[in-house]
This record gives structure tokens, C-alpha cells and sequence, in this order.
């Protein structure tokens, strides 16, 4: 699973990661815990990428209330099917840049914080869903989720579930609506052995 992340880059280092239009805005770095502000990368309705700041913690559209606890994850192989998901996962992928994420080992109270990260320290990017809810202000709440499978060799000592990391070239077709589901199906895979690396930290 991932439960908590982090992202270093500057909102200049995102737009030219993602090849985003330079800006003046102020994105959410740092640290990233559920309910938290962060910065994903969805398609705007001109087609183009943006980045946009939404809270971490899924919440469809049709839902009266939050949920009472954050939708902070979602499992790749059920995520077509769950009535939480489906249809963000149809038409609404996102992308979430992260620096690194972080897993937890020993006993409650005594436990040992470990952080993934790229051997060479280039950031990932996870696959994400993101969702809008009209609240009854008439404001529109936009939150998002990331997308875990199974752990891969790296992962697998500290948990069982890792954070689906996208390659550069999945990004387009991710964010693209009108690409086929069986295609989207196939990037929901772990990252190959040697991808990641672990510190304590």
C-alpha cells in the first residue's frame, strides 16, 4: 500500500517532468499524508496536461458525505469493478509525481520507517484516479487516490502492495479517456526488480 509520500520538486521541475505550461502557481511539496493537499497531473478539457492541487482521498461525485475514512488507495485488480472506482478508472486517470513513498516494520510504537526511492533519485510517478464532489457551498471538492498492486522484489520484505509507477511513455495513454481498458489493464503491473531501493528514514 502507500499511505504516505513525498514529492521534492519544484512546481518549475513539474512543468518540465510532465510538459506543463510554466506558472506561478504554488504546488503542494514536501511530505504528502492522506486527507493532504497534493499535486496530480490530469488532462484539462482543452486536452493539454495540467497540474492541479487535490486532496488525497478519493470522494465520488454521487457521495452525500465523505467517506469516513480516506480512500487513499485503490487496488488495481478490482478497481474496474468497485462502485468507488469505476468510473473515475473509466474516464478520470491522473497522475501523481512522487520523490519517494514510505513503508513501516516492527511492533506499534517501536516501529522503523523505511523510503523508496529511484537508485539514481529521479522521481515516479504513480498511477491515480482522481474524482470531483459539489458540496453544498456549490464548491467543487477534487480529491484523487493512487492505484497499488502486488509488492514487487524491492518492496516485498517491508509490505505486500506497492504504488503503481508509470514510465514515461504510459503517461499519454494513462491520461487519455478514450484509451481501451484492456490496454490501461495491462500497465497495472509492479515496477521490475531493481527499480526501487530502501533506507531507513
Amino acid at each position: 500500500m502507500c499511505g504516505r509520500y513525498d514529492i521534492s520538486d519544484s512546481a518549475a521541475q513539474m512543468a518540465l517532468l510532465f510538459n506543463l505550461g510554466l506558472t506561478g502557481d504554488t504546488l503542494p511539496a514536501g511530505e504528502i499524508a492522506p486527507t493532504a493537499a497534493g499535486a496530480v497531473v490530469a488532462l484539462g478539457a482543452d486536452g493539454t496536461r495540467k497540474a492541479v492541487v487535490m486532496r488525497w482521498g478519493l470522494e465520488p461525485g454521487w457521495m452525500r458525505e465523505p467517506p469516513s475514512r480516506p480512500i487513499f488507495n485503490a487496488r488495481s485488480e478490482t478497481v474496474e469493478d468497485k462502485p468507488m472506482f469505476r468510473t473515475a478508472f473509466a474516464k478520470r486517470r491522473a497522475l501523481a509525481p512522487a520523490s519517494a513513498f514510505y513503508e513501516w516494520q516492527g511492533e506499534p510504537g517501536a516501529k522503523t520507517r523505511y523510503r523508496f526511492t529511484r537508485p539514481d533519485g529521479s522521481p515516479m510517478v504513480f498511477a491515480g484516479l482522481w474524482e470531483k464532489r459539489k458540496l453544498d457551498s456549490g464548491e467543487l471538492k477534487l480529491t484523487y487516490t493512487i492505484l497499488t498492486c502486488a509488492a514487487n522484489g524491492d518492496v516485498a520484505d517491508y509490505h505486500d502492495r506497492m504504488p503503481v509507477i508509470l514510465g514515461p511513455d504510459q503517461w499519454d495513454v494513462w491520461l487519455n479517456a478514450e484509451s481501451p481498458l484492456p490496454v490501461i489493464k495491462d500497465m497495472l503491473q509492479p515496477a521490475p526488480d531493481g527499480y526501487l531501493e530502501a533506507a531507513k528514514g
